[in-house]
C-alpha cells in the first residue's frame, strides 16, 4: 500500500514540475509578446552656430550607369553618416567656391568643363592644406601630375584588392587573391608613379588601385579605379574618405546580429552522408543533441543573440485549400527550438507557411523551380496559416520581422504581408546580390512599394569563412556600424553550400568568423533583428552639426535620442577628452586613430592634443 502510495506522489510531483516548467517557459516567451520598447525621449541642442564643417562633391555628368552609380554611392554613404555636402557640375563651379570645404571629392572622369581658373584654385587649396580626393581614374585627368603620375602607359586590367594602409581594420587586413579575385575587376591606368607616392590599396598583380600624395600642407587620394558605384565596397568608399580628411566625424548604429532563417522548421529525417559517419545518428537526432548544442555554446562564448524565423512545411502546396495541417512531430520540433531560443533571449520572426516565395509569376525568378500561388488569397491564407501557428506555439507571440524564402518578393507579396500580418514592421532581404528577378535588395530604410515597412538587409550568409565574404561583412560594419549574417541550419546537408565540409569543419570556420568579429569590433552590441532596426530607426531623423576651431570639435546634435554611437577619425593628433561622451581607440597607425565615440548629451565637445 505504501509503494502503491509513493507511486501516486511521484507522479503528482512529476505533474507539478513538468506544469512549472512549461509555465515559466510560457512566462519566458509572454515578456516577448508585444515586443516591448523603451519609449525614445529626443532632444535638440540650442543655439546651433553657422559655419559648421562640410564637403564639396563635383560631379559633370550622370546620363552614363557608372557615374549614376557613383553618384548614388556617394548620396548613400553620405546619408547615413550624416555627413554635410554639397554637390556641384564642374561646369558650375567658380573661382572662389571652394575654400570653405573640408575636402573636395571629384565623382568623374570627365573634366572638360572645369574652368582653367578654378583649376589653379584647387591646386592651391591642397597647397594650403586642403584635401582632394578623387574617386575614379581618367587619361584626361588634369589632376594626374598633381597626383603623382609621372608616366601614362595606356590602359590594363587588374583584379583583386589589398590594402597596404589601414584605413579600417579587416579590410586593412583582408586580401582578395588568387580565385577570388576575379570577384573584383578594374580597368587601371597603366602608371608609372613618382618616389614620394604611397600606396593605400593594390591589385592582386601588384599594381597601383589607391595612392596618396603629400602635396604641399594638403594631400590628393587618386582612385585608379573604376568599382567606386559598386555597393558591395560602399564601407571602403566611406573609410577611404574618411582616411583622406584630417578629421571624419561618422554616425553608425552599433549592433551585431545574427539570423537563422528555416529556424524553427520541420527537421530533417533519416540519415545523412555528412553526419552519420561522425556521430551515427540520424539527421533529427544531430540537430536537437548536436548542432543545438554548439549553436548555445556558441552564442554564449561570441556574445550573440539569435533571431530565428519560422517555416510551417517544406512542401509546394500554393492552393490553401488544399492546406494540410502541420505534421505533430514537426510541431513538436517547433515547439522546442522556438522555446529554447527565446529562453536565450533570441526572437522568433517568420520565414513563411513553405518555402514558396510571396509574389506572381511576373515578379519572380522561376529557375529555382517555385510553384506560382494560385491567387493572391492563397497567399494571403498562407501567411494567417503560419502567423496562428506562431501564436498557438508560443504564447500568443506576434512576429515583427519577416525574412523572404530564397530572399525573394514581389510587389504584390509585401501587399499582402502588410495587409495579413498586422504586426509586421520590418522586412530583411539582403544589401547586395546580383541582378537576379524578385531578390530583395535593398538600403536600409522604409520601402518604396510598402512605406509603413522597414527594410533592414543581411550583408552576409552561411558558415564558409573566406576572405571574400569577410570583405562583405567588413563593408556592413565600416559603412553602418551593423553586423548582419544569416545562416541555414540545413547548410551542412547541402554540398554545395556547406562545400562537402561536415559539421566539425563548418563550426570551426563560423567560429572563426565570429572570434574575428569579436577581436577587431568587440564594441557591437548583440541583439536580435528588430532590436537593431529599433536602434537604427532612432537614427532616421538625427541631425548633425560639425564645427572644427583650432584643437576642439564641438557636435550639436537635432532629434538626439538619448545615446549615439560614431566613428571618429583625427590625423596628427588624439582625443584629450571628450565632454558629454567618451571615446575608446578602435584602431591606430601612422598618426591616424580611428575612435568608437559615445555620445550622452546633444551637444558634445572633442578636445584634441
Amino acid at each position: 500500500m505504501k509503494i502503491k502510495y509513493l507511486i501516486v506522489m511521484i507522479f503528482v510531483l512529476g505533474l507539478g514540475f513538468q506544469f512549472f516548467r512549461i509555465n515559466e517557459l510560457n512566462e519566458i516567451i509572454n515578456t516577448k509578446k508585444g515586443y516591448t520598447n523603451e519609449e525614445v525621449i529626443y532632444s535638440s541642442a540650442k543655439n546651433i552656430p553657422k559655419g559648421e564643417m562640410k564637403h564639396l562633391v563635383l560631379i559633370s555628368h550622370i546620363d552614363s550607369k557608372s557615374q549614376k552609380d557613383l553618384y548614388d554611392s556617394l548620396k548613400e554613404i553620405f546619408g547615413y553618416s550624416k555627413t554635410l555636402y554639397d554637390t556641384k557640375y564642374l561646369k558650375d563651379l567658380n573661382k572662389g567656391e571652394i575654400s570653405q570645404y573640408e575636402s573636395i571629392i571629384i565623382a568623374t572622369n570627365n573634366y572638360r568643363y572645369l574652368k582653367k581658373d578654378v583649376y589653379e584654385e584647387m591646386k592651391n587649396y591642397v597647397d594650403n592644406g586642403g584635401n582632394l580626393i578623387i574617386l575614379t581614374n581618367s587619361f584626361f585627368n588634369p589632376f594626374n601630375k598633381l597626383a603623382g603620375i609621372e608616366r601614362l602607359k595606356g590602359f590594363t586590367e587588374g583584379t583583386g584588392l589589398e590594402f597596404e594602409k589601414n584605413i579600417f581594420p579587416g579590410i586593412y587586413e583582408t586580401k582578395i587573391t588568387g580565385d577570388e579575385a576575379k570577384n573584383i575587376t578594374n580597368s587601371l591606368l597603366d602608371v608609372d608613379l613618382s618616389n614620394d607616392v604611397d600606396i593605400i590599396a593594390k591589385t592582386s598583380e601588384g599594381l597601383p588601385l589607391i595612392f596618396e600624395r603629400k602635396v604641399g600642407k594638403g594631400k590628393i587620394i587618386y582612385s585608379n579605379s573604376t568599382f567606386f558605384g559598386d555597393r558591395f565596397i560602399n564601407g571602403i568608399l566611406i573609410q577611404l574618405i574618411s582616411y583622406g580628411n584630417n578629421v571624419f566625424f561618422q554616425n553608425i548604429v552599433n549592433t551585431k546580429i545574427v539570423d537563422i532563417d528555416d529556424f524553427p522548421a520541420p527537421l530533417p529525417r533519416g540519415i545523412n552522408k555528412l553526419i552519420y559517419p561522425t556521430y551515427r545518428i540520424d539527421s533529427r537526432k544531430f540537430f536537437r543533441e548536436v548542432w543545438w548544442t554548439d549553436m548555445k555554446k556558441l552564442a554564449k562564448e561570441e556574445n550573440l543573440l539569435y533571431t530565428g524565423y519560422i517555416i510551417g512545411t517544406y512542401n509546394d502546396v500554393t492552393e490553401s485549400e488544399k492546406f494540410d495541417k502541420f505534421d505533430e512531430n514537426d510541431l513538436q520540433d517547433q515547439i522546442y527550438f522556438g522555446r529554447e531560443l527565446l529562453a536565450l533571449n533570441g526572437e522568433i520572426g517568420i520565414h513563411g507557411y513553405n518555402h514558396q516565395p510571396l509574389g506572381i509569376k511576373d515578379e519572380l525568378n522561376h529557375k529555382h523551380n517555385y510553384k506560382d500561388w494560385k491567387t493572391e488569397k492563397d497567399m494571403a491564407q498562407s501567411i494567417i496559416k503560419i502567423r496562428e501557428t506562431l501564436k498557438d506555439l508560443y504564447g500568443g507571440l506576434e512576429a515583427k520581422v519577416y525574412v523572404p524564402p530564397s530572399n525573394m518578393l514581389g510587389r504584390t507579396g509585401k501587399r499582402i504581408l502588410r495587409e495579413n500580418l498586422p504586426s509586421l514592421e520590418v522586412l530583411s532581404g539582403i544589401y547586395n546580390s546580383g541582378a537576379e528577378k524578385g531578390v530583395l535588395v535593398t538600403d536600409i530604410g522604409w520601402d518604396e512599394d510598402e512605406p509603413s515597412l522597414y527594410n533592414f538587409p543581411r550583408f552576409t550568409s552561411g558558415f564558409i569563412f573566406d576572405n571574400t565574404k569577410m570583405m562583405a561583412m567588413y563593408q556592413g560594419v565600416a559603412l553602418y556600424g551593423i553586423f548582419h549574417h544569416f545562416i541555414h541550419p540545413d547548410d551542412i546537408l547541402d554540398e554545395e553550400r556547406g562545400e562537402g565540409k561536415n559539421w566539425e569543419e563548418l563550426k570551426k570556420g563560423f567560429t572563426l568568423y565570429f572570434e574575428d568579429v569579436n577581436d577587431k569590433f568587440g564594441f557591437l552590441r548583440a541583439q536580435t533583428s528588430y532590436e537593431g532596426f529599433r536602434e537604427t530607426l532612432k537614427l532616421d531623423e538625427l541631425k548633425v552639426h560639425t564645427f572644427f576651431k583650432k584643437n576642439t570639435i564641438d557636435i550639436y546634435f537635432e532629434n538626439f535620442p538619448g545615446k549615439t554611437y560614431h566613428y571618429f577619425r583625427v590625423r596628427g593628433k588624439k582625443i584629450e577628452k571628450v565632454i558629454g561622451g567618451k571615446a575608446d581607440i578602435i584602431s591606430s597607425s601612422d598618426g591616424n586613430i580611428l575612435y568608437l565615440l559615445e555620445a550622452n548629451e546633444n551637444k558634445i565637445s572633442i578636445q584634441l592634443k
